[in-house]
């Protein structure tokens, strides 16, 4: 970064790393961000060159904070899949132009965002964190209906947050993979403000509720077993819910880290 003298006359300005505060879409964050100080009159400077780590800062942040990959994290799993931009872009049906923007610093929806994930962390990464088995909607609408029909209410609804039943199916998933060796639908899990989630709730629910559940594998009697171990052990909704903010999984995770599949062992109310 090019030096900078303090424009009140006060000479050099020294280079520091601070800390810095602000909300950002609608979000509070805290970042830190490369600034000339003047020693004297404590004036705050940045070239152009800061300003644009400082947006990148920003946007990292934000990501990391809300669950999204990082620019930093795109570009990392890309490279050890030893995808090209240009491959990856292909691969998903988008610009390259895009996946530039997003490895340095512009924002991509959650839309995107899963599907970056499916090109890059869960095919990278699919044991630890999909349980050893492929993502299936159809499979978690079924195994949600089946907590339906244990307790003989409805708990995949639409518009609401799945603050109930995604911590059933995550610890069914969970328990599943700790007894059987592969969880029960292949989703991954974030760890969020509420608990544990399924990763990207938001774009996912929809297309839960509208797939069909004849297209799922059959469930067997040992994945029956865990569904029904779980409801039996939190036949309350807040009963899950306390319990998974109880569980040092979840406790000691970054918010919106995945919470991988090989936690399950960790589980402390089984």
């Amino acid at each position: 970064m090019e030096a900078l003298n303090c424009p009140k006359g006060h000479g050099p300005m020294a280079q520091k790393k601070i800390k810095k505060q602000k909300t950002f879409k609608g979000i509070d964050i805290e970042y830190s961000a490369d600034a000339f100080i003047c020693s004297e009159c404590d004036l705050e400077a940045g070239t152009v060159q800061s300003a644009g780590d400082i947006q990148r800062a920003i946007a990292d942040t934000y990501r990391k904070k809300i669950g999204l990959l990082t620019g930093q994290e795109i570009r990392s799993l890309r490279e050890a899949k030893e995808l090209t931009q240009q491959q990856l872009a292909d691969a998903m049906n988008v610009g390259v132009a895009s996946i530039k923007r997003w490895e340095t610093g512009m924002i991509q929806t959650r839309s995107m965002d899963h599907a970056l994930r499916i090109q890059l962390q869960y095919t990278i990464r699919a044991d630890s964190y999909t349980g050893n088995r492929e993502i299936s909607l159809p499979r978690i609408k079924l195994v949600s209906e089946t907590f339906e029909r244990t307790f003989r209410k409805r708990l995949l609804k639409s518009g609401n947050k799945l603050l109930f039943l995604a911590k059933y199916l995550w610890y069914a998933d969970m328990l599943a993979f700790r007894q059987l060796g592969r969880g029960l639908t292949g989703a991954s899990y974030a760890a969020m403000t509420y608990g544990p989630q399924l990763n990207n709730y938001r774009d996912l629910v929809k297309s839960i509720q509208e797939s069909d559940v004849k297209d799922a594998e059959v469930l067997s009697q040992e994945e029956l077993r865990v569904i029904h171990q779980v409801a039996d052990k939190f036949s309350d909704e807040r009963q899950v819910y306390d319990a998974a903010h109880r569980e040092k999984i979840w406790l000691e995770s970054k918010m919106g880290a995945l919470i991988p599949y090989s936690c399950a062992n960790e589980l402390s109310e089984f």
